[in-house]
């Protein structure tokens, strides 16, 4: 034994020294540098052990600032991968050495480029092997953000599969025509490297090279659909087919339209099946963009399948190789598909079993972390300004024959705004950058034409004839303009702190507005925003006022989006942030970018970050786990989010629904609390809360975290006995205190004894304490979504602020959970991160004075609670809960019907 530990260390110090020689040449990522430790050491055929290659890589990781991009990673247990080290060094990279030459001749910098190769060889290797001689059926997907270079990476992922085997390559965009028109330029640029209008046959100067074309024109795949395009029913009848024999992938772009997918599933089967078959025997990799939207089976009934959802899985079916690619960035519906259904026609649903990759955002990216910061109520620092003056032009829920006679002055002065910008952006030289606003105020199409008719009579008829004539003048004197007055105030409130000087801004401010167009942005308007290659400033780059609804909220990519005027309700997770078309990337301007939002739907959007990051926190834990796709999906549906997602999957139904949640490293809170009156109930909550208070203060003296009173290691029975007493209002779904205290009792043998009890208070320097407590602690101060009838609701669905969950918690552990954010970038540390590390379970009371028109109401405060539970070693341990359907039938939004009517009317 001693001799032979003593090999392995010899062994190991001779790979070490190869790999330091390897990894001191440059950053590397991570999987290189893997690969280059298996490689060292199959070459010696070192005699090491599985510890000792874990920890030199651990090492050359930390001490070569090799950073991973990727974020986690699930994957079926019978995985084999084919696409190991040796694989790729016999591969021909034609297609991605070109893609790659194109991206940085374009600007990409080398390690944003080794990310996407990292990435992308990732992703493929859990497909399927195009030229292995077994068939298969892999499904998997991808988790970005939202305006994160999403389609870059996926079209780096073709261009590998090409190089890798795949022969029929299928990227499904958008609903809408200008969405997939616009990815279909991307791939032509990315991929095909000839502009798809052109006929095969047209003879032009250029041979119609575009992008990649003009890197090498001596392989081109070829598109059979095109921008003007989609696949269309008389192709099949040309006679068209795949030819076997061609070396060449075939590329269709197609929107996710029923009407499309039938067409191409009728040509395929009437052309290209295989002889004595009723298959296809070419490997086919399908991209599914926006995998939430549409893809997913909403059809009622155990054994209904929705129409595209049907289709896609038919297209699938009809290979004997393929591989499924879902890529989104809002991924909480496809988790929520049953791994398990199975249609006797239509075959499996499309649940990523096979693979689940989370990517990490880069540091560069502009998304709900900077925009929306830390707590909902924390005002500072951030990029949003609330809307307050909608009503009457635009109400958040307006008729069908709405008629807008004027505009909010908001919106006016969000457009002054973006004309400020635009000009700062020119001072910083970004003169050639194309610059846009967004402005997404109704699904109605109708609405939206009015919107951008009175947007052109006053950029027309008022500001740029005031800009013409005084933005030569000193400033003093085209200040006696209004129009100039009003931009100069502007100028002051949100742009002054740059170093750029009005004096210097003010005869910019014309030629940004004279450039300006406004786009009315939706499939019956006709227009199209394009945004050219700058070669020519003055020629090329576009300054655009885009007014649409559902177009602007999925997959359409707004360049240099600058300024956003978004009024729009929706509670759904993934509807809100898919319309957030805000996030992204914006170079040397994102100082500049400003978001106008009702505060209503910016609380929420700050709650569904923190969702989502809670989310990634899951998966990351997970995948360190060793769990599968399908174990992740069991504890998402089982996670205490879960409650109001099913209950509006549920919606519709009428019934009352058990939902089983697992608690273990997750937080519940009250949403919905009694008010004051009528009865009698909020006056028990508060004497139940102050019993506990009392009980606590007799029992040992109070520790102060911050503003907060905290209680360490609290018997249980003190926890049981206040959760009996506090009456849960019944619209509550997520609070019910019979499952939860029958959690407590049944983990109490394991980390549920002994229990931390804060006493929240607010660190606000004005806040005060209340003349209806007999307690000294500052309170919070709360604005409700809704007070009526007896009870309040939460805005975002919570009272309590993020970071609560931490109270309580020694310096060391808190340290842990920052240090390990640190690494990975996170700014804003989720709960379940702070949970995972808590030694004890935390019960946080809440006694909340309500705002009213921003004042504070002079009533007894209402009470609400937090429980937060640590990680549990018994798995699958869950408790039931009823789901009653009424809240959401009763809060449901528009979104349905709007992409029933975008589906409708893209044929």
């Amino acid at each position: 034994m001693k001799e032979k530990k003593m090999n392995e260390r010899a062994g190991i110090s001779e790979v070490r020294v190869l790999v330091q020689s390897f990894a001191a040449d440059g950053v590397r990522t991570e999987l290189e540098l893997r690969d280059k430790i298996d490689y060292y050491v199959q070459l010696f055929n070192a005699d090491v052990s599985a510890e000792d290659v874990a920890a030199l890589f651990d090492e050359m990781r930390h001490k070569h600032g090799v950073r991973m991009d990727i974020g986690a990673v699930l994957n079926a247990p019978d995985f084999e991968d084919w696409f190991d080290a040796a694989r790729r060094r016999e591969m021909d990279w034609y297609y991605w050495d070109r893609y790659r030459e194109y991206l940085s001749k374009g600007g990409f910098p080398g390690p944003v480029l080794e990310a996407m190769n990292e990435k992308t060889n990732l992703v493929i290797k859990y497909c399927g092997d195009p030229k292995g001689d077994a068939p298969f059926d892999r499904r998997g997907m991808v988790m970005g953000d939202v305006q994160a270079g999403k389609t870059g990476t996926y079209t780096a992922l073709i261009s590998k599969a090409a190089d890798a085997g795949y022969r029929v390559i299928i990227v499904i965009a958008g609903i809408h025509e200008n969405l997939r028109s616009q990815t279909q330029k991307r791939i032509d640029e990315g991929l095909v490297g000839r502009n798809s209008d052109i006929l095969p046959t047209e003879v032009t100067p250029d041979g119609g090279r575009v992008g990649v074309g003009w890197e090498d024109f001596t392989r081109l795949p070829r598109a059979l659909t095109s921008r003007k395009t989609d696949f269309r029913k008389g192709q099949a009848s040309i006679g068209w087919r795949l030819d076997s024999e061609k070396e060449e992938p075939f590329v269709f772009v197609i929107k996710k339209n029923a009407s499309i997918l039938k067409h191409i599933l009728g040509w395929l089967r009437s052309l290209n099946l295989h002889k004595g078959s009723d298959l296809i025997d070419l490997p086919m990799m399908l991209i599914d963009d926006e995998a939430d939207n549409a893809s997913i089976n909403v059809a009622k009934g155990p054994d209904a399948v929705s129409r595209i959802n049907g289709q896609i899985r038919d297209l699938l079916n009809l290979f004997e190789k393929s591989s499924y690619v879902a890529f989104t960035a809002t991924p909480f519906a496809n988790i929520f598909i049953d791994p398990d259904t199975k249609h006797e026609e239509a075959g499996k649903d499309l649940f990523p079993e096979h693979f689940l990759i989370s990517l990490d955002r880069p540091g560069n990216y502009y998304g709900a972390e900077k925009v929306f910061l830390n707590d909902p109520e924390q005002d500072e620092a951030k990029p949003t300004r609330d809307i307050d003056d909608n009503e009457p032009h635009l109400p958040i829920k307006m008729p069908k024959d709405h008629q807008v006679l004027d505009l909010p002055e908001s919106l006016i002065i969000a457009l002054r705004t973006f004309i400020i910008s635009g000009a700062i952006r020119d001072l910083r030289g970004q003169r050639d950058k194309h610059h846009s606003m967004l402005i997404n105020v109704s699904h109605l199409t109708a609405v939206q034409t009015q919107v951008a008719n009175l947007i052109r009579y006053r950029m027309n008829d008022i500001v740029k004839p005031a800009l013409k004539m005084h933005c030569a003048l000193p400033p003093n004197e085209a200040e006696a303009n209004a129009e100039v007055a009003a931009c100069r105030l502007i100028f002051e409130n949100e742009y002054s702190s740059g170093d750029e000087q009005w004096s210097d801004v003010l005869p910019l401010l014309y030629r940004v507005a004279d450039r300006a167009g406004v786009y009315e942005v939706n499939s019956r308007s006709g227009e199209k925003l394009v945004y050219p290659d700058v070669e020519d400033a003055e020629n090329d780059q576009v300054t655009a006022i885009a007014v649409g609804g559902y177009s602007l909220s999925r997959g359409l990519t707004l360049e240099g989006l600058t300024i956003s005027y978004f009024l729009r309700n929706s509670k759904a997770y993934d509807t809100l942030l898919q319309m957030a078309r805000w996030f992204g990337y914006r170079p040397n301007y994102e100082d500049l970018c400003r978001i106008w939002i009702k505060k209503d739907a910016r609380r929420w959007y700050a709650h569904i970050a923190a969702a989502s990051e809670e989310l990634r926190q899951d998966l990351r834990y997970m995948a360190a786990a060793g769990a599968s796709p399908r174990e992740f999906g069991l504890r998402v549906r089982s996670h205490e989010s879960a409650l109001e997602i099913t209950a509006r999957n549920k919606a519709g139904s009428g019934k009352e629904v058990i939902v089983e949640v697992g608690l273990a490293r997750s937080r519940i809170e009250t949403t919905v609390i009694h008010d004051n009156e009528p009865g009698n109930e909020a006056q028990l909550n508060r004497d139940a809360a102050l019993r506990l208070y009392q009980k606590l203060s007799d029992e040992a003296p109070k520790e102060m975290s911050g503003a907060s009173a905290v209680w360490k290691s609290v018997s249980s029975d003190m926890v049981k006995t206040y959760l009996r007493d506090f009456m849960n209002h019944p619209d509550a779904e997520r609070t019910q205190t019979e499952p939860v205290i029958r959690y407590i009792e049944e983990r109490e043998g394991e980390n549920l004894s002994h229990w931390d009890i804060v006493f929240v208070g607010s660190s606000d320097r004005n806040a005060s304490a209340s003349n209806h407590l007999n307690i000294d602690l500052k309170l919070q101060e709360r604005t409700p979504a809704i007070r009526e009838d007896g009870k309040v609701v939460a805005t975002s669905r919570r009272f309590s602020s993020r970071g609560v969950v931490r109270l309580g918690m020694d310096d060391t552990a808190i340290g842990k959970v920052k240090s390990t954010a640190e690494v990975e970038g996170t700014k804003n540390i989720a709960d379940s991160a702070y949970l995972a590390e808590r030694e004890r379970p935390l019960l946080a009371i809440h006694f909340l004075k309500l705002l009213k028109d921003n004042a504070v109401t002079d009533e007894p405060p209402v009470t609400a609670w937090t429980i937060g539970f640590p990680n549990s070693k018994r798995k699958n341990k869950t408790v039931s809960y009823r789901v009653n359907t009424v809240w959401w039938q009763q809060n449901s939004t528009d979104i349905d019907e709007e992409v029933a009517e975008a589906l409708d009317r893209e044929e």
